[in-house]
């Protein structure tokens, strides 16, 4: 019950810092992020985001999705091997997301005149998601997963209102009774509403 109540914290902490920041902006600055909304079809899953400006180069989102969940499991030695047995499974799962982009090359591709329309940029940032129970070994685990990933990834505007996009990073997840250390990798398209 205490991880709800702290991510819902979270949420409205982030949302109101990021309507703080939207009034104190000025209207007139150019090669800077917008605000987007999002339907996003990935590689393996589906889902919706909206990524709110907070300043020039950097942006809120909020996120759900339906996306695989691929957790790997080192398991002890068996049958006196040496040799450490990993253990995964492959699941689709809802996931909330949150997470901070700082684009780092808006105002050079605004220099050498390139479109920066749609958020076409590349960014540094992080990742929070919060997964859904999920199957593992055959059985439904009981308690969510905590993910905090930092990410390196772009957008490139394609057509008029289509995002290609890529993020990868390592990702730190917990349930608070096993820990473990994973990639968190995502691929698709955007389709802005």
């Amino acid at each position: 019950m205490k991880s709800k109540f702290a991510t819902l914290l979270i949420f409205i902490i982030l949302i109101s810092i990021s309507y703080y920041t939207k009034a104190k902006e000025s209207s007139n600055q150019t090669g800077s992020v917008q605000s987007l909304n999002k339907f996003k079809l990935y590689l393996l899953g589906v889902g919706v985001e909206r990524e709110q400006k907070i300043s020039k180069q950097s942006s809120l989102y909020f996120s759900a999705a339906i996306e695989v969940v691929a957790p790997f499991y080192p398991e002890q030695p068996s049958r006196g091997s040496d040799v450490i047995r990993i253990d995964y499974s492959v699941n689709f799962a809802p996931i909330l997301g949150l997470g901070f982009r700082n684009y780092f090359n808006l105002s050079e591709k605004e220099n050498l005149k390139k479109s920066t329309t749609n958020n076409s940029a590349s960014y540094f940032g992080i990742e929070y998601n919060l997964i859904a129970p999920i199957l593992i070994n055959k059985r439904y685990t009981t308690n969510y997963v905590h993910s905090i990933s930092p990410v390196w990834g772009f957008q490139r505007n394609t057509l008029k209102n289509k995002n290609i996009e890529l993020a990868i990073g390592p990702s730190f997840q917990t349930d608070f009774d096993r820990s473990r250390f994973s990639i968190l990798a995502r691929i698709g398209f955007s389709y802005l509403l």
